[in-house]
């Protein structure tokens, strides 16, 4: 219910888990027979539900917009993105690796496999839920 990526919780305070496992409550019947928020008109929904979540936390989101350039500082950190004329300053850029390919400013900090599987049957004990997730633990896999 926590949705922990590897063990490295076991080692740690209780509380981070225990808050997760509080979200996880309450989103219960939230919005819907799931904990967990499906985009109801295909997958263009999740980069505008991340806009909006980026909004609303004082973030700027930009789409469509070709970056000629990502600005570090003479520290090396990043200061923002330039696109055109145009620069967006910013403590932090997320974005695909391939845009700062070469700098050497990418680090492997973990990897996560997804995949989306269609079966001819029901999963066993979902009362019969047309979609649902299975999350198998990367320990349970021997990884």
């Amino acid at each position: 219910m926590a949705l922990h990526r590897e063990d490295s919780y076991l080692k740690k305070p209780a509380m981070d888990t225990v808050k997760k496992m509080i979200l996880f409550m309450e989103s219960m019947g939230k919005y819907g027979d799931s904990p967990y928020l499906y985009p109801v008109y295909g997958l263009g929904g999740l980069p505008e539900s991340f806009s909006r979540l980026c909004a609303i936390h004082g973030g700027t989101y930009m789409l469509n917009q070709d970056v000629d350039e990502i600005l570090f500082g003479e520290d090396g950190k990043v200061t923002g993105v330039r696109s055109g004329s145009d620069t967006a300053r910013a403590p932090l850029v997320i974005c695909d690796p391939s845009y700062v390919k070469g700098l050497n400013k990418t680090k492997v900090t973990g990897k996560v496999i997804r995949a989306i599987c269609f079966l001819d049957h029901p999963i066993p004990n979902t009362n019969n839920a047309q979609s649902c997730q299975i999350i198998l633990p990367q320990k349970q896999c021997n990884r």
